[in-house]
C-alpha cells in the first residue's frame, strides 16, 4: 500500500501536460507479460477470472498484495519462499490481470476476502496459509476471522483489523473522481514518467540504501503496478479503506497462528500502533516482529529477512506445536538494521 500523498500533488500539477499511456484504452487492465518466476494461471471464479502465479512445492500459501499492487510485489521473496510452500500469488480482483467482478464491486476487504475463498474452492484448497501485505494483510486477517476453517496460519506485513482513519488516499480519491482530471492522472501514471518518483515514495528512507540493481528491480515492480492502472479501478481502490468496515469484533475469535511483521520507520505508524494495541488486548497469541529500520513494504525492502521470519514461523512442526498448545507463548522481538 504505497504512500500516495507525496506524489499525488505532483500528479495534479502535471496532469495537464501528461504523456499518452503506453498501452491501449480503459478496458486494458495490465500488460500481458509472463511471470519471471512460476507459472501464470487464469482461473474462472464464477463469471470473472483471477490471475494467479503458481510456484514452489509444499503446503499451500496464498500471497495477497497491497492496495495498488499486483502479484509482482512478491517477486523479491517468492524464490525464497518457494522451496517451502506451494505458492499462489494473486492479482487482487480488479487489479493486474484479474477481472473486475462487476459494477457493484467496491474493493472492500470483505468483498476481496469472499472472492479469494471462492478462488480457493476452484483451486480445490481446503485450507491454506495466507501471506498478505498491508491491504492484503487486512484481507488475510479478515479471512481468518470470517472463514477460520479455511486458514492454516497468517503472516501479515502491516495489515489491520482496524482501518486507518482518515484514509491516506482521500486526496488521490478526490482527483480521480473528476473524469477529465482523473483520466489525466491515470495517463501520467501509466506513461512511466513517475515510476522512479513512485518507487522512491514507496521505499522512503530505504531508497538511499539500495544499490542500482535493487533500485531497478523495485522500479520494474512498480511499473507493473502502474501499467495496470485505470481510473475506475484505482478510484475504487482509493475508496476501499474508508468503505471497508473494521472487523475487530469478528477478529477476536481468530484462532489461527498469526505473525505480524512491521517496520519501525513505517509511514503507517498510527495504523500499526492501533492494531498492535488491539492484538495485545484481544489476540495475545499473535507474534509481533519489528524491523528497527523497516518501512511499510518489508517484502520490497528486506526480502531475505522477511522471508526468513515467515518460513521460521510457518514451519510445519512449529504450527503443529502451536495448534496443540492451550496457551501459546508469542514471540515479540526486534530485528536490528543490517548493513
Amino acid at each position: 500500500m504505497p504512500r500516495i500523498a507525496s506524489f499525488a500533488i505532483l500528479l495534479l500539477l502535471l496532469c495537464t501536460a501528461c504523456a499518452q499511456p503506453r498501452h491501449g484504452g480503459e478496458a486494458l487492465k495490465a500488460v500481458k507479460a509472463p511471470t519471471a518466476f512460476g507459472v501464470d494461471r487464469v482461473i474462472d471464479v464464477g463469471r470473472v477470472r483471477a490471475h494467479v502465479v503458481e510456484a514452489g512445492d509444499g503446503p499451500p500459501a496464498i500471497l495477497i498484495p497491497g492496495l495498488f499492487g499486483t502479484y509482482r510485489g512478491f517477486e523479491r521473496i517468492m524464490p525464497l519462499l518457494a522451496p517451502h510452500f506451494r505458492l499462489y500469488a494473486l492479482d487482487n480482483f480488479g487489479t493486474g490481470d484479474s477481472d473486475r467482478p462487476n459494477e457493484d464491486f467496491s474493493y472492500t476487504v470483505d468483498e476481496q476476502a469472499d472472492m479469494i475463498v471462492r478462488l480457493m474452492d476452484r483451486l480445490q484448497l481446503e485450507r491454506s496459509t495466507f501471506i498478505g501485505v498491508s491491504y492484503g494483510g487486512m484481507i488475510a486477517l479478515n479471512i481468518a476471522a470470517r472463514y477460520p476453517q479455511r486458514v492454516q496460519a497468517v503472516a501479515c506485513i502491516e495489515g489491520a483489523v482496524i482501518m486507518p482513519r482518515p484514509s491516506p488516499y482521500s486526496f488521490m480519491e478526490r482527483g480521480l473522481e473528476t473524469p477529465v482530471l482523473g483520466e489525466a492522472i491515470i495517463a501520467l501514471i501509466r506513461s512511466g514518467l513517475l515510476d522512479r518518483t513512485i518507487a522512491r515514495d514507496v521505499m522512503g528512507h530505504a531508497w538511499e540504501s539500495l544499490d542500482d540493481t535493487d533500485r531497478a528491480e523495485v522500479m520494474s515492480i512498480i511499473s507493473h503496478y502502474t501499467d495496470a492502472a485505470t481510473r475506475p479501478t484505482w478510484l475504487g481502490l482509493a475508496r476501499a479503506l474508508h468503505l471497508s468496515r473494521d472487523f475487530d469484533d469478528q477478529a477476536k475469535s481468530i484462532s489461527a497462528p498469526v505473525l505480524y511483521l512491521y517496520g519501525e520507520k513505517t509511514s503507517f505508524a498510527r495504523m500499526v500502533d492501533t492494531n498492535i494495541s488491539y492484538f495485545r488486548r484481544h489476540l495475545p497469541h499473535v507474534d509481533l516482529v519489528s524491523f528497527s529500520d523497516g518501512i511499510h513494504d518489508l517484502e520490497l525492502q528486506k526480502p531475505r529477512e522477511t522471508a526468513t521470519a515467515i518460513v521460521e514461523f510457518l514451519a510445519s512442526e512449529r504450527l503443529d506445536t502451536l495448534a496443540d498448545a492451550g496457551e501459546r507463548s508469542p514471540r515479540r522481538y526486534r530485528l536490528p538494521a543490517i548493513d
